[in-house]
């Protein structure tokens, strides 16, 4: 009686001192292909708490010929390995994931089994097994994109980009129409004077002066501007500069002595300031 209690304490002891094995599953174990990716899922007979975690497997490095090990994650008694496969086989073949021996803090080992998958080979199919006859697929031909539609339409927004901008330019120069107010217009004329670099020094201040005229309804002289302060009251604040252009003018065109006539800019100011009130008027 004394020996079976001792051999069935032995059965027993020896069972327990047994290695515990993981189950381990692949989410694919076939058609890969070099670059996909394979996840392997261990549950283990304990939480993963009670593991010693420096004997997991290391992330970012390979392991045989075939996988690289990316990650590892894990919850309660669950681990999860994800690979990727690394190289490609002549032939399609079944190949194992790696096995592995966990420790549990107890000093206790959980042995983690291979798992069984195959792949699939980028190769054409070779006679004989020397590597010497190996030919690689050639790459696909590109699909070409038919690029005439988008030419036409570049083509025709262009063409159009170009009308308006000629007509646009011509209508600023010279086909605006001619419904400015006095000063508006005489700036505008000026404007194109000063772009071009007309050399008629004497038609800048008959401009300015035809504006004046229009403005008051009858011919304007320097005698006269106190009139015309009281018939055009927003030109008031600028009385002292009006006169001055007026003597000035006067001096050249009415002068026997060959006076010097309102520079451009200067007109082109004062036509300005004059523009500045008409638009408040």
């Amino acid at each position: 009686m004394r020996f079976l209690i001792g051999l069935i304490l032995s059965i027993v002891s020896a069972t327990l001192m047994a290695e515990q094995i993981a189950e381990v599953s692949l989410d694919r174990a076939w058609g890969l292909l070099i670059g996909d990716e394979i996840q392997q899922q261990i549950e283990l007979p304990v939480t993963v708490d009670n593991i010693d975690l420096t004997s997991l497997p290391q992330i970012d490095r390979r392991y045989g010929t075939w996988l690289y090990l990316k990650n590892i994650s894990s919850v309660d008694n669950k681990v999860w390995l994800s690979y990727q496969v690394v190289n490609v086989p002549t032939n399609t073949i079944e190949v194992y994931t790696p096995e592995f021996h966990f420790r549990q803090l107890d000093d206790e080992w959980i042995k983690v089994p291979e798992a069984a998958f195959s792949i699939g080979t980028l190769l054409p199919e070779q006679a004989g097994n020397s590597a010497s006859n190996m030919v690689f697929k050639a790459d696909h031909v590109p699909t070409l994109i038919s690029t005439s539609a988008n030419e036409e339409t570049l083509k025709i927004a262009g063409l159009l980009t170009t009308i308006l901008g000629v007509l646009l330019v011509v209508w600023h120069i010279g086909w605006r129409p001619r419904n400015r107010r006095p000063f508006a217009q005489a700036v505008h004329e000026l404007s194109r004077m000063k772009w071009s670099h007309s050399k008629q020094q004497n038609k800048a201040a008959r401009i300015l002066h035809a504006a004046f005229n229009k403005t008051a309804g009858t011919i304007v002289v320097h005698s006269e501007l106190s009139q015309l302060m009281i018939d055009v009251p927003w030109l008031a604040s600028l009385e002292q500069d009006i006169s001055q252009f007026y003597l000035a003018s006067g001096k050249h065109f009415f002068n026997r002595k060959d006076e010097e006539v309102p520079d451009l800019e200067t007109v082109l100011k004062l036509a300005k300031s004059c523009r500045s009130k008409e638009k408040l008027a």
